[in-house]
């Protein structure tokens, strides 16, 4: 924990958070285990939606993934539909999925 928090404040920044999980998972998380991770957070859907992603992450990575993901584009697309998919694989790599 001091690694993120350095002043012992109890509270740990998302970019902290983003900066420590990028050294610990180095060559660890695919893309395929984020899409894994995704599609559970999104009912088993393709797609998943803003509100989605409010419900189940903190505010500021849900806002965070919301501002970078594209729409969704498949044929079963809803209103508001983000593409998880592509977001994830420009993050970390190509996906087998």
């Amino acid at each position: 924990m001091s690694v993120v928090d350095p002043n012992h404040s109890g509270l740990v920044t998302f970019q902290a958070f983003i900066d420590f999980m990028s050294r610990e998972t180095t060559d660890t998380d695919t893309a395929d285990q984020v899409i894994a991770s995704f599609k559970v957070l999104a009912g088993d859907k393709n797609f998943i939606t803003a509100e989605e992603l409010r419900r189940e992450l903190p505010p500021d990575q849900a806002e965070y993934c919301i501002a970078r993901m594209a729409p969704y584009q498949g044929s079963d697309a809803v209103p508001g539909a983000l593409d998880y998919k592509s977001f994830s694989t420009a993050l970390y790599g190509e996906s087998d999925l």
